[in-house]
């Protein structure tokens, strides 16, 4: 299982660098965009709906999923858990 994540890890990373390579082709500079006021404020804004959609998640589970999950979580076998 391990080397599935590392695997995952690795393309992360490669397409990080891959799409840094890009814009940097392209004449886009990230750290002008990430420190200017209107860059600055679009991060913001992306925060904000990624923390209401986590919000969502988390009251999603615990409003309908909670009380299954628990359940299933009872029949594990407790020496399968780290």
């Amino acid at each position: 299982m391990e080397n599935k994540s590392q695997a995952g890890l690795v393309k992360l990373i490669i397409l990080i660098v891959v799409v840094v390579l890009i814009l940097s082709y392209l004449g886009i500079n990230i750290q002008k965009i990430a420190e200017s006021d209107t860059g600055q404020a679009n991060f913001a804004y992306l925060w904000q709906i990624f923390q209401k959609i986590g919000d969502w998640f988390v009251d999603l589970y615990h409003q309908y999923l909670a009380v299954y999950v628990d359940k299933i979580w009872s029949y594990v076998p407790k020496n399968l858990v780290k």
